[in-house]
């Protein structure tokens, strides 16, 4: 038996200095960007840059940075500085987190708990470097599972963005997105009559077993249920994390175990990896197999990430009602927009947890879905990668997009804009058509790209993401889906998930590498949307994306409040925390027809040590 300690990879001062830095950019950046810092303009060794006061309001850390539309904050690593005498804790972001802990509005409860995430996400930082990495270019020629496999971003808001707080440093060198080598799921045999399973309208319960049990998996199930003495025509399988079998199963529901009402099977025949959310994985050996999602027992990004019973047994409902929707709309048609079904789910509902009656994350601990993998709907030539990859850059500073972009040998705003059609035009579209928002973030919309250019893209993630906003009727058992809210704060399905979500950071990359400028982006976006509301005004008469500013609804304030618990599913709008309202660039970047007296606004680009 192994007993040596998990240990760091080799790695230079250099490196080490480098992703500390990378953290602390972030950290000053976003925070700046949330209006939870307020840096001021200062001069510090003969250069102009910003300080930040701490919470003495002594000047405690210097950096210099470029400032772009929404506010967007690009501070340069190399610059920063902390400005003590004696140098300590120079380069430390849970120093930095100290110095602010008055000014983030840490408590005694929370500050252990971001600090300790913090560190944890700068492990998975320092371990990604335990292998090489393909170069953008090189990633341009690689199938999904392996693009995944590198995007190393994180979310690009949070800077507490890919901890995994719980599951230990060695069991991530095996079951994280970036690991090596792909895993085995473990399957387990639940009683039918204690679980809820579900399945999408064009299926049966057996269509589901057929699909996602291959036959020499079928043949274990049916064989270690025999064995355990029980009829396999009782017992449905769940795929389950490795992880989660060991630290939560095997000691957490032991009754349940040593009564068979789950009965552990083994381990799967194909090796899966984890993708981008750690707990769903994709079938490296035969790709175009349905994802699996699995429950499983660690924090990251702030929530326990458990999959609940109670929400998987509407999941094949919510896709077969989307799609009916997406796969009928004509604009959405022409965007090339499809839904990645999740087609089947199960829970298991037998445990001592349920039968409390007591609502917690130990409800949360077994279930699982299988959801579609675009691959297999990819023709020859296509490439599929998540959304992510447009704000990925490789370990030579280069971004991806710029490699896709040279590939695909089209200009950079036709490539832009191209990414804006199949992106941000079908998504405000689902909102302004059917009050129906997503969660289009970098991990949930997955690009269709031919020759590297996009062409369409896969929405994913429906179930516990997508939200009805009005009173439209709706299939029965979906109501839970329903948000009543206000027209402008519905608006910020697009305004906040969309423009500051991801727009925000793509535009001011694009424009500090030189690629194409941030004032033409905002044009071509606005463009975009114009053109959608000369073909369907009637669609804007309520909402109105062009408004000049927004509610500033931030992120990172929701993961200082609570990092374990950011927002209450049951009511995510009242979970919100925001901070005034930003400019809309959509709306100071827009070209209007001649005589309206508004054109597109200056530069607003600023700041110092670009």
């Amino acid at each position: 038996m192994n007993t040596a300690p998990t240990g760091l990879p080799p790695l230079s001062p250099a490196v080490v200095d480098s992703l500390q830095r990378a953290m602390l950019a972030k950290l000053f950046g976003e925070f700046a960007h949330e209006r939870i810092l307020t840096p001021r303009p200062d001069r510090h060794s003969g250069r102009d840059g910003w300080v930040v006061d701490d919470d003495g309001g002594q000047p405690r850390w210097f950096f210099t940075a470029t400032v772009h539309p929404l506010e967007h904050w690009r501070v340069d690593p190399a610059s920063i500085r902390r400005l003590t005498e004696d140098g300590s804790y120079g380069i430390d972001p849970q120093q930095a987190v100290l110095d602010l802990r008055e000014t983030l509005g840490l408590t005694d409860r929370v500050l252990p708990l971001y600090l300790e995430d913090l560190s944890a996400t700068l492990l998975t930082a320092v371990r990604r470097r335990e292998w090489d990495a393909p170069s953008s270019r090189e990633l341009t020629a690689l199938p999904l599972e392996e693009v995944e496999r590198h995007l190393d971003g994180g979310h690009p808001g949070f800077v507490a963005s890919s901890g995994r707080v719980g599951m230990g440093a060695a069991q991530q060198r095996i079951w994280a997105p970036e690991a090596h080598e792909p895993a085995r799921l473990v399957w387990v045999a639940a009683r039918r009559s204690l679980c809820a399973v579900a399945v999408s309208a064009e299926m049966t319960e057996a269509d589901h077993h057929r699909l996602h049990l291959l036959p020499e998996e079928r043949e274990a199930f049916t064989r270690a249920v025999r064995e355990a003495g029980e009829d396999p025509e009782h017992y449905t399988p769940i795929p389950v994390h490795p992880w989660q079998w060991e630290h939560r199963l095997l000691p957490g529901l032991l009754p349940d175990i040593l009564r068979r009402d789950l009965i552990l099977v083994g381990p799967s025949s194909h090796t899966w990896r984890a993708q981008q959310s750690v707990r769903t994985f994709l079938d490296v050996e035969d790709t175009t197999r349905d994802y699996a999602k699995t429950a499983l027992g660690v924090h990251s990004m702030g929530f326990l990430r458990g999959l609940s019973p109670a929400y998987m047994k509407a999941m094949p409902a919510i896709s077969d009602w989307l799609e009916e929707f997406v796969d009928g709309d004509e604009f959405l048609r022409e965007c090339g927009v499809e839904v990645l079904r999740e087609r089947s789910s199960v829970g298991y509902l037998g445990d001592a947890h349920h039968r409390s009656g007591v609502k917690s994350d130990h409800t949360k601990q077994l279930a699982a879905l299988w959801r579609e993998s675009p691959t297999a709907r990819l023709a020859p030539g296509e490439q599929a990668a998540s959304l992510a990859g447009v704000l990925h850059v490789d370990r030579e500073g280069v971004p991806l997009i710029q490699e896709w972009i040279q590939f695909s040998g089209r200009a950079p705003a036709e490539w832009a804009e191209a990414l804006l059609r199949v992106y941000l035009a079908p998504v405000a579209h689902l909102l302004l058509a059917r009050n129906t928002a997503l969660m289009p973030h970098g991990e949930n919309v997955i690009l269709r790209l031919r020759d590297g250019f996009p062409v369409g893209a896969f929405w994913k993630d429906l179930g516990e993401e997508v939200g009805v906003l009005d009173d439209q009727p709706l299939p029965e058992g979906l109501e839970r889906l329903r948000s009543m809210i206000d027209p402008e704060e519905r608006e910020l399905a697009v305004h906040t998930d969309v423009v500051d979500g991801v727009l925000r950071h793509l535009a001011a990359l694009l424009h500090a590498q030189g690629i194409l400028d941030e004032a033409e982006f905002w044009t071509l976006a606005a463009e975009v949307l114009d053109e959608h509301r000369a073909r369907y005004p009637r669609l804007w008469q309520e909402l109105d994306l062009f408004r000049p500013s927004f509610v500033h609804s931030c992120l990172n304030r929701l993961q200082l409040r609570d990092p374990q618990a950011m927002v209450d599913r049951t009511d995510p709008s009242g979970s919100l925390i925001t901070a005034g309202r930003l400019e809309n660039p959509l709306s100071a970047y827009r070209r209007l027809p001649a005589g309206t007296g508004v054109g597109a606004s200056a530069d607003v680009s600023t700041g110092a040590g670009a």
